[in-house]
C-alpha cells in the first residue's frame, strides 16, 4: 500500500491510501521530552516558593514547560526504514525509523553542537545532510548509514540547503544556496537570492545551474531522465542606501535591535514561535497568529494569500503564493511550469505529489488533511519509492 510520509508542525505523519493520517511519535523525541521535564522539575524550587527568594528567578509554571525541539528533514532510506533529522537546544542528530510504531528507532548520527535539516539518502546508503554549527552559515555535508563520520563537502559564506542525489547519477548532487551579506562594519546585512548548484562528489566539479537575482530557486531533483524540477520563487531584496549621522549615532542600539530580530527570525523559521514574550500578557503575545505564517523562512499572510488565490480559481486553494512555481528544466533546456502555489514537492512514479500548504495533492486530486493544527506541509517524500 502506497504511503506518503511529510512533516508537520514538527511531527512526522503517515497519510494512507484512503486520506487518513496517522501520525508517527518519535521516540527519541519523546525520551528528550521526558528527560527535560524531569531535569526542570527539579530545578522548580528555584523558581518559586521560598527558593526564588534567594535567586531572583521569575516562577515556573511546570504544567506549561515550553521544550524546544524540531523534526526538520526526511527522506526515504534504503529499506523500509526511513530517515529523519531533529534538533534540539543543543546540538542534534540523525535516526532511521521504520513506518511500524512498533520497531526501534536506529540512531545514525548525534551531536551536541550540530544541527541538521533537509537530508536526502541514496541507494548506496551515502546521507547528504545541510547541517549548522551557528546561527547564519548551513553547508552541505556527507555521511554514510553505517558510519557516523561527517564530513562537510561546501564552505564559505553561505547559506546551503536542500541536498538532493540525482537520480542519473548517483555521484552528483544537487542543492541550493544563498550567499551571506555583510555591512560595511562586519555585520549580517541579508541572504541573497538562492541559486541551484550541481555538485560531482568525485571530481569535485562544481557548477552554478540556475541564478537569477530576481529569484529563489530551490529544492532542485533531477530525475532518471535528466529532467530537473525546482521551486521558483521572487526573491525580496533587503534595502541598503548609505548612512547618514543620526545613522551613526544609532548604530550600536540598531545593531543589538538587528542581532534580536535575526534570533527571533531563526527561531520563529525553524519552531514557529517568537522569542519575544514582553508586554501586559506574556502569554497572550505567545500566541501564533492565525494569519501569519512563517515558511521556509518567508513571512505569509496566510488568510490573505488564501482569499487570493481563491479569487484567482484555484480549485484547491493554499497558503503559498501562485508565483511559488514548480518547474521542470528538460535536458535541452526547455522549462515548463507545472503547478503554482507550491510549498513543497515529490517526484513518484505516478507524478507529482505536492503541498500548497492547506491541502497535499497527487494526481490532481486534493487530499483534504485533518490534523489538529493547519497544514503545512514543509517536506513530502513517498515510502518505498525513490522520490
Amino acid at each position: 500500500m502506497k504511503q506518503i510520509a511529510f512533516l508537520s508542525e514538527d511531527r512526522i505523519n503517515l497519510l494512507e491510501d484512503t486520506g487518513a493520517v496517522r501520525p508517527l511519535n518519535c521516540a527519541v523525541a519523546e525520551k528528550y521530552r521526558a528527560r527535560e521535564k524531569e531535569i526542570r522539575l527539579k530545578n522548580e524550587w528555584k523558581q518559586s516558593g521560598t527558593g526564588a527568594m534567594f535567586t531572583g528567578a521569575y516562577s515556573l509554571d511546570a504544567s506549561a514547560l515550553d521544550i524546544k525541539l524540531s523534526i526538520t528533514g526526511l527522506s526515504p532510506g534504503i529499506d523500509e526504514r526511513f530517515v529523519y533529522a531533529i534538533n534540539f537546544e543543543r546540538g542534534g542528530g540523525i535516526y532511521f525509523k521504520h513506518p511500524n510504531p512498533k520497531e526501534l528507532e536506529t540512531p545514525i548520527l548525534a551531536s551536541t553542537d550540530t544541527h541538521f535539516f533537509e537530508l536526502d539518502v541514496n541507494p548506496s546508503g551515502r546521507i547528504a545532510v545541510s547541517c549548522a554549527e551557528n546561527y547564519l552559515e548551513r553547508h552541505i555535508a556527507l555521511l554514510k548509514t553505517d558510519d557516523s563520520y561527517l564530513r562537510e563537502i561546501t564552505e564559505g559564506d553561505s547559506f546551503d540547503c536542500n541536498p538532493k542525489w540525482s537520480l542519473r547519477d548517483e555521484d552528483v548532487l544537487y542543492y541550493d544556496s544563498a550567499g551571506i551579506a555583510y555591512n560595511a562594519t562586519g555585520h549580517f546585512a541579508g541572504f541573497g537570492p538562492r541559486s541551484i548548484y550541481r555538485l560531482h562528489i568525485k571530481t569535485g566539479e562544481l557548477y552554478e545551474v540556475l541564478e537569477n537575482p530576481k529569484f529563489d530557486y530551490c529544492y532542485p531533483f533531477e530525475d532518471a531522465a535528466g529532467n530537473l524540477y525546482f521551486i521558483r520563487r521572487p526573491y525580496e531584496q533587503s534595502g541598503g542606501g548609505k548612512m547618514a549621522a543620526w545613522d551613526y549615532l544609532t548604530a550600536p542600539f540598531k545593531i543589538l535591535r538587528a542581532i534580536g530580530g535575526w534570533l527571533d527570525l531563526f527561531t520563529r523559521r525553524h519552531t514557529g514561535e517568537s522569542l519575544k514574550s514582553s508586554g501586559a500578557n506574556p502569554a497572550k503575545a505567545n500566541q501564533k497568529s492565525p494569519q501569519q505564517l512563517y515558511i521556509d523562512g518567508n513571512l505569509l499572510e496566510a488568510d490573505k494569500t488564501l482569499k487570493k488565490n481563491a479569487a484567482a480559481g484555484d480549485k484547491n486553494p493554499g497558503y503559498a503564493p501562485r508565483d511559488w512555481e514548480l518547474i521542470m528544466k528538460t535536458p535541452e533546456g526547455e522549462e515548463k511550469v507545472l503547478q503554482k502555489s507550491v510549498m513543497s514537492y515529490c517526484v513518484t512514479q505516478d507524478g507529482i505529489v505536492y503541498s500548497n500548504g492547506k491541502y497535499i495533492i497527487s494526481g490532481g486530486q486534493a487530499i483534504k488533511v485533518h490534523l489538529a493544527t493547519k497544514l503545512v506541509s514543509y517536506q513530502i517524500m513517498l515510502i518505498n519509492e525513490s522520490c
